[in-house]
């Protein structure tokens, strides 16, 4: 899909692709101007760089998960 709205916005120059995504990245990647819609209402019009710079504030959570042994189960489950 990506492709394909990448080929009618490049090859057809005035061309208006309306693209409906809960993914900035992917927004990002393929629009030039964005919107963002809150219960049907547009709250903000934009380009990618205007709207965070406006709304948001990135951030970004690495969570490293290990397995427990046995030793540290049985204090837990006391």
């Amino acid at each position: 899909m990506w492709n394909i709205i990448k080929t009618i916005t490049e090859e057809r120059g005035q061309s208006t692709v309306v693209l409906t995504t809960h993914s900035m990245d992917e927004a990002e990647a393929l629009c030039n101007k964005m919107g963002i819609m809150v219960k049907g209402e547009f709250k903000c019009f934009g380009t990618a760089h205007y709207i965070k710079d406006t709304y948001g504030t990135n951030y970004e959570i690495e969570f490293k998960v290990r397995t427990l042994s046995e030793e540290e189960i049985k204090p837990i489950e006391g």
